[in-house]
């Protein structure tokens, strides 16, 4: 079945085209949150404020930053109710929610929550890319049906059989944007071991950098379920883990690139 997106019910929102989109990554799933933010990276127009680990932290980023999109998957926000309090504040800033769900889920019942836009994980990069675009301008979206590709990506099926369960970790972790010391310090390993394997992880996907693997995962939803599933969590602060992405983007090679603003300070405990 091919994708079908639908205007969502209710009267869309008029907004001047923003020059430069801000963006929120809030996904519960470390790998798809980190390709997203490359993918969206390599757009001119796009720029990642942050990318929150807790609810918490996404309150306080949406409160501070105030963003153009926010992209959030269903399973980052523990209950409805911070769901309907999210939306609540995102209208009283005029920032447009657009929520990724799992291939298995229904989508409809998100909308009368205040979400302007709903895709599946499986949507390709573009139309997400597109979606964001739609949405920053007021428009309001819904994708109907799970892409068919997931089924029948045979690229990432072979791909993701001929990886050993370690490949898949350094896999999630070059995602994530660890160095090279850092996860052979998690996985045990020496340092020209991780080197070794990532070459390995290069000449089995068919790329030449850690770039092209994070967009290669992020188009191959079947690799990036297997990564999400071996997905290691380093002896790292989690306010601190994003960092390393973004050093990933102020490197020589990647200069062109738009630059991500990651993190925010903890937000003040109250009392």
């Amino acid at each position: 079945m091919m994708n079908e997106t639908y205007g969502l019910p209710g009267k869309s929102i008029t907004r001047t085209k923003p020059t430069v989109i801000n963006v929120i990554i809030a996904d519960h799933q470390p790998v798809f949150r980190a390709g997203i933010a490359k993918l969206l990276a390599t757009e001119d127009d796009m720029r990642i404020l942050a990318q929150p680990y807790s609810a918490e932290h996404l309150f306080n980023a949406v409160d501070k930053l105030r963003p153009h999109v926010l992209i959030l998957s269903t399973g980052f926000l523990p209950s409805e109710d911070d769901l309907r309090r999210l939306t609540g504040t995102a209208g009283e800033r005029q920032i447009a929610i657009l929520m990724l769900t799992e291939n298995d889920q229904r989508t409809p019942h998100l909308v009368p929550f205040g979400v302007q836009g709903v895709f599946y994980r499986s949507v390709k990069g573009e139309m997400l890319i597109e979606g964001v675009r739609r949405l920053a301008q007021g428009g309001r979206y819904l994708q109907m049906h799970a892409a068919a590709e997931i089924s029948a990506d045979l690229v990432g099926e072979r791909v993701t059989s001929q990886l050993s369960r370690r490949e898949l970790k350094v896999v999630a972790a070059v995602v994530q944007g660890y160095r090279n010391s850092e996860i052979a310090k998690t996985l045990g390993v020496t340092v020209p071991m991780i080197k070794k394997l990532t070459r390995s992880i290069f000449d089995k996907t068919g790329v030449s950098g850690r770039l092209e693997l994070a967009l290669f995962v992020i188009h191959h939803q079947v690799l990036a379920h297997a990564a999400a599933e071996q997905a290691m969590q380093p002896g790292i602060p989690a306010h601190l883990r994003t960092t390393s992405i973004d050093r990933m983007y102020t490197s020589k090679n990647l200069a062109v690139l738009p630059k991500i603003v990651i993190d925010l300070p903890h937000p003040p405990k109250t009392a």
